[in-house]
């Protein structure tokens, strides 16, 4: 049809073009007209040009960009508006979310320390931007903080009464959660035990002598240090605990015994402090049974491997040469045999 009005459109003019435009109903043609300019962004022709320039086309008018769903929108770039809330998720960071999943490492480069020598703690958490290190003691009491970054290194001090290893924890928080982890560094011993061969630990200080006595029983024996002010139950029948500890309560000028206790024939009623720990707990009474020899004062020796005695084992000399360990940690005894000497259970 459009090649019917070609020259029909030639031979009359605009007019006629008009008119024809009309009677057809603008359905299709008024697109071709006002497409036209849009797309070759060519100011609007003259009116006596209007008919040349907007018939004479070769592109069937199917395959012209003329419909602009989003007017304003550069064509050739449909997809723009699918993209445009990309930015907005590119702009989230996961620093927030965020969390240490583990502690990668804690460590020194020391293989043994003198105590009270410098130490270089190295670490790393991952996820956390900030950690602690505590130093901590035998019972994982927290006694130093150094607030740290999550990576990185601190060199420190141990402390001259610090035995065995130098303790420091690492710890993380995530939320109400900490994570955390113990290094230990070993120490150099710096103090001798006083008997051969000597135990793993390190001795916590020097051996000390002190005044002792000693006393056999049917059923164990009672030994008591002046140092430490103690009386010691050491029981033989193999219950628990193995031992116990009493203060000695003993004054001069306090009974001596109790007469109305007769003992069978061949043993005997503990005197003074033995005897006032030995009548005042039945418990201790019933355990060991009577005495089976007087007690005995000689001079000591005693020596730790922990300056708190409820927390290690004490080492006591005993008359005949052995050596009484009492473990405070697990309530247990045992008599060790020294070098050139005899001890027995």
């Amino acid at each position: 049809m459009r090649a019917n009005l070609r020259p029909v459109l030639r031979a009359f003019g605009f007019l006629l073009a008009a008119s024809l435009l009309a009677a057809c109903g603008g359905e299709a043609q008024p697109v071709i007209v006002t497409a036209l300019p849009t797309e070759t962004n060519t100011p609007a022709p003259s009116p006596t040009e209007a008919p040349v320039a907007a018939l004479p086309t070769d592109t069937p008018s199917p395959t012209r960009p003329v419909i602009t769903r989003t007017p304003g929108t550069p064509a050739g770039f449909p997809l723009v508006p699918t993209v445009s809330p990309a930015p907005e998720t590119l702009t989230a960071t996961v620093a927030p979310t965020r969390f240490a999943t583990a502690i990668e490492y804690f460590t020194t480069d020391s293989e043994f320390v003198t105590p009270g020598e410098n130490v270089t703690l190295f670490w790393s958490v991952e996820g956390v931007d900030r950690a602690r290190i505590f130093r901590v003691d035998e019972t994982g009491e927290r006694l130093s903080r150094w607030d740290v970054m999550g990576e990185g290194q601190l060199t420190v001090a141990t402390r001259p009464q610090d035995r065995d290893v130098a303790r420091f924890l690492l710890t993380a928080q995530i939320g109400a959660t900490e994570i955390e982890q113990l290094l230990q560094i070993p120490l150099r011993c710096v103090d001798m035990w006083f008997f051969d061969p000597p135990p793993d630990a390190c001795a916590a200080a020097p051996a000390e002598i002190t005044m002792q006595a000693e006393q056999t029983f049917e059923r164990g024996r009672m030994v008591w240090v002046e140092a430490l002010d103690r009386v010691y139950a050491v029981f033989e029948d193999g219950l628990q605990p193995g031992w116990a500890m009493y203060p000695d309560e003993f004054n001069e000028g306090d009974p001596e015994r109790d007469d109305s206790l007769v003992p069978p024939p061949g043993l005997e009623q503990p005197i003074r402090g033995f005897g006032l720990v030995w009548r005042s707990n039945p418990r201790v009474q019933d355990r060991l049974g009577w005495a089976t020899s007087p007690e005995v004062p000689f001079e000591g020796m005693m020596q730790s491997d922990s300056a708190d005695l409820g927390l290690g084992t004490l080492y006591l000399r005993l008359r005949d040469g052995g050596i009484l360990a009492l473990d405070a940690r697990t309530n247990e005894w045992d008599v060790l045999v020294a070098t050139g000497d005899s001890a027995s259970p």
